[in-house]
């Protein structure tokens, strides 16, 4: 097994064929998006098991595992080398790592609890995708009006907008383990990577300070047979309450209804009671569930 904090672009692009096999053969990706931003950083401990074949310098990837520095963990191993203990043996050095490591089992599949729970691994976090059908004939709620004065939505501008959005961003999400701790290098990121357009990120400004926003993710920008992604949506706690947050989703569900956008899905901590009733308000079910776990003691 091979443990580096640094990837060559090509075997980069081994855990992204990797990735995409696993990911078909299992319906579910292995690996989220803070991982697969590490594979360009150098902010994680890769994991990499090689089969080696004769007179290859670099050896076949059949198995690869991330360790980011908050102590997350995800991985896989090709489907067709599963069983025979390789996962085992990324688990442990995984955890050798970071004693206190935190290991997603993306999609709760069955087999990959059972395998954790097998190595002394309990749930300690399940996170929820939430679906909403956008199609023909569905109706959307009304766009509500907020209460504050001097308010206005506006497309986002990193210029006049980046900083203000790390601080309200963190100042919504203190509590929230990955999303609050989000700095003007992580936003900086994710403004380059292929997906972003600024046209779907709307902020809500209120005598132009920004108050709010709502950012849509979709994997292929203008791709209408996609469904798009919720990727974040907050207001600063100091105008919680005056709508703002509903006048952000109800004019993105909109905009994306009118696109011919099929539907739209979030993720939400299945222990938000609060958040769960105002989507299911908003017409969204539940989709998917990804489980944390840690060993036993560890949570």
């Amino acid at each position: 097994m091979i443990t580096t904090a640094a990837l060559s672009p090509t075997r980069g692009e081994d855990i992204r064929d990797l990735l995409a096999t696993a990911t078909a053969h299992d319906g579910v990706s292995p690996l989220d998006e803070a991982a697969l931003l590490a594979l360009d950083g150098e902010d994680a401990q890769h994991l990499l098991l090689e089969q080696q074949d004769a007179g290859d310098a670099r050896g076949l990837l059949i198995g690869y595992a991330s360790v980011l520095a908050d102590g997350t963990v995800q991985g896989m191993v090709h489907p067709d080398h599963r069983r025979r203990g390789h996962g085992a043996a990324m688990l442990h050095e995984a955890l050798t790592l970071h004693a206190d490591a935190a290991v997603w089992a993306h999609g709760a599949l069955e087999g990959s609890l059972a395998f954790l729970a097998a190595a002394g691994l309990e749930e300690t976090r399940r996170l929820l995708t939430l679906r909403r059908d956008l199609g023909p004939g569905q109706t959307l709620p009304e766009v509500p009006t907020s209460t504050l004065e001097g308010l206005r939505l506006d497309t986002f501008d990193a210029g006049r907008d980046a900083e203000s959005w790390v601080a309200v961003n963190g100042r919504a999400f203190a509590e929230h383990p990955e999303q609050g701790a989000l700095t003007r290098a992580d936003l900086d990121q994710r403004l380059t990577q292929p997906w972003f357009d600024a046209e779907d990120m709307l902020v809500a400004l209120r005598d132009e300070e920004l108050v709010g926003f709502v950012w849509v993710k979709r994997e292929r920008p203008g791709a209408v047979e996609d469904d798009a992604e919720i990727y974040v949506v907050a207001t600063d706690p100091s105008v919680q309450g005056h709508g703002v947050a509903g006048l952000l989703m109800a004019t993105s569900l909109a905009r994306l209804q009118e696109n011919g956008v099929p539907g739209v899905e979030l993720y939400v901590e299945a222990d938000n009671a609060a958040a769960l009733k105002l989507y299911e308000n908003w017409g969204f079910t539940v989709s998917g569930r990804d489980v944390q776990m840690r060993m036993a003691g560890k949570g």
